[in-house]
Order: C-alpha cells, then sequence, then structure tokens
C-alpha cells in the first residue's frame, strides 16, 4: 500500500552567482525527480549510475545531452550517446560553460535518459 503523503508540485531554486547577481530556476517535478547542488550530492548521484547501481548502463542520446549542455561538447566529443557514469557525472558538474561557471545544480531527468542495455 502506498503511503499517503503530499506531492511536490513544483520547485524554485534561488541562485546567487559569482558575480553577485540572482538567477530563479523553475524545477517540473514530473521531469526531475532528484536535484544535486553540492559536491558531496553530485556524488551521490553519480553512484545511482555507477557499475552494479539501479541505473547502469543508462545513457543519454547527444541530441538531449546537447540540448540540456550546449557547451558540452568536449565531454561528448563525437559520440552518439553519453554513458551515464559516476566518472561522467562528476565532468558534467566541473565542466564550465562559456561564461566560466560550472552548474549550480544538476537534475536527474525522469524522461531524456534511455537503458544502454
Amino acid at each position: 500500500m502506498a503511503a499517503n503523503r503530499p506531492r511536490i508540485t513544483g520547485i524554485t531554486l534561488h541562485v546567487q552567482m559569482p558575480d553577485g547577481t540572482a538567477c530563479v530556476h523553475s524545477v517540473d517535478p514530473n521531469e526531475c525527480d532528484a536535484l544535486a547542488w553540492s559536491d558531496r550530492a553530485v556524488g551521490v548521484l553519480g553512484k545511482f549510475y555507477d557499475q552494479g547501481g539501479p541505473a547502469e548502463g543508462k545513457h543519454m542520446t547527444r541530441e538531449d545531452f546537447l540540448h540540456h549542455f550546449p557547451h558540452g561538447g568536449p565531454i561528448i566529443g563525437d559520440q552518439p550517446h553519453l554513458p551515464l557514469t559516476p566518472e561522467a557525472i562528476q565532468k558534467i558538474w566541473n565542466h564550465p560553460k562559456e561564461d566560466g561557471t560550472a552548474p549550480a545544480f544538476l537534475c536527474k531527468s525522469t524522461i531524456n535518459v534511455v537503458n544502454g542495455k
């Protein structure tokens, strides 16, 4: 029997950029079922994709990856898809955008990742 619990209907992130400006991001909980914004949490998210983990063999298509990370060409190279591994998650987390800033958060999508097996 499923637990009777409240349902998250929206998530708003208030982000302070390194230059002091503020940004607001909305996250749709129907499209994201995990959110990480610290080195430790990103490490935990990466373990989800580790060998023997529940998402071993998952990958993002090139199109989906570059849609979410348009600056991620050096990460995916000329591959048709990006295998999701703890190492790939760390590369994404630490890869700077054109303005020199790395991501403030990562979302685990419920819809874009496909099983690579």
